[in-house]
């Protein structure tokens, strides 16, 4: 592989940067994509293996403006955890409008299956160009002969297009981390947005998706789009060049987990939780607040399963922890609202003093804490209407200190695929969820080993390391192909 040094670029950096009382204080990013990141480049560094890469190299969007990042550092690249972080700063309303705008109200809900949220503006699109232009600029600034570059989702699509045209021999990769949509609905984008977003990802040696169902969707777009391309299995054939088009699941630090819920300290946390609680089965959900996690059909279905089973009233609680999430988007706001209005509805109807049936939290919480709720919870409900992967799946099946524990997980999260011992609903199926908690509850200890053990089997063997190095090796090959060439 490269000795050269590896360039990743994503929306956020691995770490938060804010200024109270006038001095830079750095905090771990939250969110799928820096844990799995950040825990990739961890294990890499324990076990003496990042002489791949020079050095390590993170670009991200800043939280600070400039102005105020120079103030309270008197260096613009930060050095945590042996990784250079460099900051791109956009102005406030750009940053608005690319990020809330086209990213999160454009690309996030077509590419999420939510068409009528979807906005088409014109000066969205034009601040998501000049934001990607200026992240070109970053790069090709930092970039050496020899470097390899790693781009995530769907931020910088037109990144590996800009990149090409100014560093045409550099090694590019680039993933993404949610679903891609069929053409039917990639087609209601406008002509030239869809046909420039292609585009840009065609800058890249190799394009990872989660699934193989998005990397066929992908495959097929490109087929619509640019009618005359050549194709040749999972490859489009440019004039000089291929790209590779593939799927990499994307895991987590299974030692990480499963090693911290076995640790004393992390069982008598969650005996705590358990005494709070009481003499109840807990059933666990931890999701971002967002339209996609099909929380109210969730709600709705629980509500369903204490109207048909009254004899597992005061047995059963459900503990809804929320993650803050996009606050600033009006849709959110109003989601936070309405589902704080359902829960207090469920709860009035059915609980009794002693008893609460939802209990609900909306917050942030830290990796101790996190792994100790997965390891009181008898049950994981993680329904989705669709989820690029769904890592809290893969979290709570590595946390099962004991190999007990149900996951009931829905059918269109990436990890279906590969979690086929959960139990599998349909997010929009109120009486499926409602029945699969109830067969949850019901599953003999022996059938509860026997399912975490296979999940977690899978889990050991295609963790992060697996996935980063997968994609890598993938990179590496189209590098000496160029070679030989």
């Amino acid at each position: 592989m490269t000795s050269g040094n590896l360039i990743t670029v994503s929306y956020r950096l691995p770490y938060s940067f804010t200024a109270p009382r006038k001095k830079l204080q750095a905090t771990p990013s939250a969110g799928g994509l820096a844990t799995a990141l950040t825990s990739y480049f961890s294990l890499k560094e324990n076990a003496g293996r990042n002489s791949n890469f020079k050095s390590l190299h993170w670009l991200g969007v800043s939280d600070l403006s400039q102005a105020t990042f120079l103030k309270v550092s008197d260096q613009e690249v930060i050095q945590k955890d042996g990784i250079h972080l460099h900051s791109l700063f956009l102005r406030e309303g750009m940053k608005d409008k690319f990020y809330n705008g086209f990213c999160n109200s454009t690309l996030w809900p077509l590419f999420l299956y939510f068409p009528s949220f979807v906005s088409y503006e014109q000066s969205h699109y034009d601040n998501y160009i000049e934001a990607n232009h200026l992240m070109c600029e970053k790069v090709v600034q930092l970039y050496q002969p020899g470097d390899t570059i790693w781009i995530h989702d769907y931020h910088w699509m037109l990144l590996p297009g800009l990149l090409r045209e100014a560093l045409p021999d550099a090694s590019i990769g680039f993933f993404l981390h949610i679903p891609f949509p069929n053409f039917e609905l990639f087609r209601l984008l406008p002509r030239t947005w869809r046909t420039a977003l292609l585009s840009g990802l065609l800058g890249a040696d190799v394009i990872g998706l989660q699934t193989q169902e998005f990397a066929n969707y992908l495959l097929e777009c490109m087929q619509y789009v640019f009618p005359n391309a050549i194709t040749e299995g999972n490859r489009v054939l440019l004039t000089n060049r291929s790209v590779t088009i593939d799927h990499y699941p994307i895991s987590i630090d299974f030692k990480k987990f499963n090693s911290l819920s076995k640790m004393p300290i992390t069982q008598v946390a969650v005996k705590k939780i358990r005494k709070r609680v009481g003499q109840v089965k807990i059933i666990l959900s931890v999701d971002r607040l967002d339209y996609t996690k099909a929380l109210f059909s969730r709600l709705e279905s629980f509500a369903l399963f204490l109207e048909q089973n009254g004899n597992y009233h005061e047995k059963v609680s459900y503990v809804l922890l929320m993650v803050p999430s996009r606050e600033s988007i009006l849709k959110y706001k109003e989601n936070k609202l309405a589902i704080e209005a359902l829960v207090s509805r469920i709860n009035g109807q059915y609980g009794r003093f002693g008893w609460t049936p939802i209990l609900y939290q909306y917050q942030r919480i830290d990796f101790p804490q996190l792994v100790a709720l997965y390891g009181a919870a008898d049950i994981a409900l993680i329904v989705s209407s669709r989820d690029g992967m769904n890592l809290v799946a893969k979290e709570y099946v590595a946390s099962r200190s004991e190999s007990n524990g149900v996951l009931i997980l829905s059918e269109t999260a990436g990890s279906s695929g590969e979690l086929t011992d959960a139990i599998q609903v349909n997010a929009n199926d109120r009486q499926e969820i409602a029945n699969a908690i109830v067969s949850a509850l019901q599953m003999s200890p022996a059938e509860q080993s026997r399912r975490i053990h296979r999940m977690q089997d899978h889990i050991k063997t295609h963790d992060v390391t697996y996935w980063a190095e997968k994609l890598f090796n993938s990179i590496a090959t189209k590098e000496q192909i160029k070679f030989n060439s």
